[in-house]
């Protein structure tokens, strides 16, 4: 059944390429990420999710990152008492996933031996009381429950267009879907478009947000898997990071966007929904788009930051070339800015983003120094995969 339904995606997604899209809303992207509800059933069978425990710990972002790598889930019937815990779906609640991210795990629990299982990351939407959660639904779970629609997400445009904080420094990096070339990078700074004081032009950076996906080149993009590409949402500019070696990529400040705490929308309960309304529109917040990156932190993925370069390519002239520019390598799923990282930390400098002590180049062989930004809370980056029909043409316009 499952094997049928992803050959109409695929027919589906050939149809949809072929069609205009409005700027207020739009099909994903990503054609394969759809939404599906539990139906009202008598079933005996339990309908369940495994999802993360303990989502604010930073010690237990870590020990998922550890973890998951390894191709494990260290899961309990309770939550709190291990890194996962199992919940059971209700009839009305749904969940989103992106049928690409399927992923075999064994499921480890202390009393029981260990599974290898087939599992989707899900964003888990509860009916009764409103909440999201994040965790990986089982594929024979996943097909108990029905098909509701595609997903629909807010178009591009009307993400960049929004009326946003006047209070707020937002990086915007639109991407093309695939990842395979280089993406946008904009700032705007109380409501309006950054200008490049040296050139007098709306500042506009080439950056690239994909992995070396374990040296495969063409094969698709990941986004929740960890070192795979960059998940698109809304990171907090947490600081700088200097030192940590001696090679020369050290020596260039790097902008850490997670601080392995949990992104500002990752909470079951829509706490932060009032700033988060000044970042992006409100009726974007239940986006799959915008839930990628706590999905993703959810299941391990921690310390993405913005970094020149490409640290391993330094250490390993053999590596493959650079994708869509030779500035670029891929890495293991930070934004790579190349050899432009100075030209991006002055402009946010000047943005008020960093001091300059900041992000002082260190000398020779420097321990690793953590700067905390001064606008901390109140600087944003916010990375979307363009739309499809922008894809098509190769992204949005220059913004004027």
């Amino acid at each position: 059944m499952l094997r049928a339904y992803l050959y109409k995606v695929v027919m589906v997604t050939s149809v949809l390429c072929l069609l205009a899209v409005s700027a207020q809303a739009s099909i994903a992207a990503d054609a394969d990420i759809r939404k599906f509800c539990a139906p009202q059933s008598s079933s005996s069978q339990p309908r369940q999710l495994f999802l993360a425990s303990n989502i604010g710990s930073q010690q237990a972002a870590l020990q998922r990152n550890k973890t998951l790598q390894q191709g494990k889930i260290f899961f309990s019937t309770r939550e709190g008492d291990a890194l996962f815990h199992t919940t059971r779906i209700a009839s009305g609640d749904c969940v989103l996933v992106n049928l690409q991210e399927g992923m075999q795990l064994q499921a480890v629990a202390a009393s029981e031996p260990e599974e290898q299982i087939k599992f989707f990351p899900a964003v888990f939407l509860v009916r009764e009381n409103k909440s999201k959660h994040y965790g990986l639904i089982a594929e024979k779970v996943l097909r108990r429950l029905h098909l509701v629609d595609k997903a629909r997400e807010t178009g591009t445009e009307a993400i960049v267009n929004a009326k946003t904080d006047p209070d707020l420094v937002l990086m915007y990096i639109l991407c093309p879907s695939d990842r395979n070339s280089p993406c946008d990078l904009t700032v705007k700074q109380k409501g309006t478009w950054l200008f490049d004081k040296k050139t007098g032009k709306q500042f506009h950076l080439p950056v690239l947000a994909r992995s070396i996906r374990n040296g495969k080149v063409n094969s698709g993009t990941r986004r929740i898997r960890i070192n795979h590409d960059t998940p698109q949402g809304i990171y907090t500019i947490w600081g700088a990071v200097t030192g940590g070696g001696d090679s020369p990529w050290f020596r260039t400040a790097r902008i850490d966007l997670d601080a392995a705490l949990p992104p500002i929308n990752a909470q079951p309960y829509p706490l932060n929904s009032f700033l988060l309304s000044r970042i992006i529109p409100a009726e974007a917040l239940d986006d799959y788009w915008v839930n990628e990156w706590p999905l993703a932190y959810s299941l391990g993925r921690i310390a993405l930051r913005i970094a020149p370069g490409d640290f391993e390519a330094q250490q390993n002239p053999s590596l493959q070339p650079g994708l869509g520019s030779s500035l670029f390598h891929p890495t293991h799923g930070c934004i790579n800015t190349g050899d432009q990282q100075e030209q991006l930390l002055r402009v946010l400098i000047e943005a008020g983003v960093f001091r300059q002590e900041d992000v002082a180049n260190p000398s020779g062989n420097s321990d690793k120094r953590w700067s905390v930004s001064p606008k901390l809370g109140r600087a944003f980056v916010i990375i979307k995969d363009r739309d499809k029909a922008d894809d098509m043409t190769n992204g949005i316009e220059a913004r004027k």
